[in-house]
């Protein structure tokens, strides 16, 4: 008799743990995925800043940057916004001055919380003679980061 009850013990035992690994689990979270970082709308402004002896034009470029994770908390200092400026075209028959924009790169300093989103600003002052249009490329977290690109037109 004792030996039916240990026999049937194992039996069981052993059915149960076959039955456990295909039975209703959850997905494994994915270990090692970070938030879901995206860009949002872009758009561009002219602020002009009074120095002597003449003024400062500033062409801003604001872009939205959203993390669209459900649960994950981007860290402090961990997106990573490039800009930088791929073709400038000016009217015809102006002298192309010397300007020449350089590419401008920002870290995120603040935790951005599921579901939110922060607004970059960058600025690049415009010469006198105002280019036509400037084309620009904005990336998150490069290399492999969103990428967008845009065109600034001036007027």
């Amino acid at each position: 008799m004792l030996k039916k009850i240990i026999f049937s013990f194992f039996v069981s035992f052993f059915l149960l743990s076959l039955g456990t690994r295909e039975g209703i689990s959850q997905p494994k979270p994915e270990e090692g995925k970070g938030p879901d970082i995206r860009l949002g709308e872009v758009t561009f402004g002219i602020r002009e800043i009074e120095s002597t002896p003449s003024s400062i034009k500033l062409l801003e470029i604001h872009f939205e940057v959203f993390n669209r994770s459900q649960r994950i908390v981007a860290p402090p200092d961990s997106i990573k916004a490039v800009v930088v400026p791929k073709e400038i075209k000016y009217p015809e028959g102006v002298s192309v001055p010397e300007f020449k924009p350089v590419q401008e790169e920002a870290t995120l300093a603040v935790p951005l919380p599921p579901n939110t989103g922060r607004v970059l600003i960058f600025g690049f002052s415009l010469p006198e003679k105002r280019p036509e249009s400037i084309i620009f490329e904005i990336q998150i977290n490069p290399p492999d980061g969103e990428k967008k690109t845009v065109k600034w037109e001036g007027g």
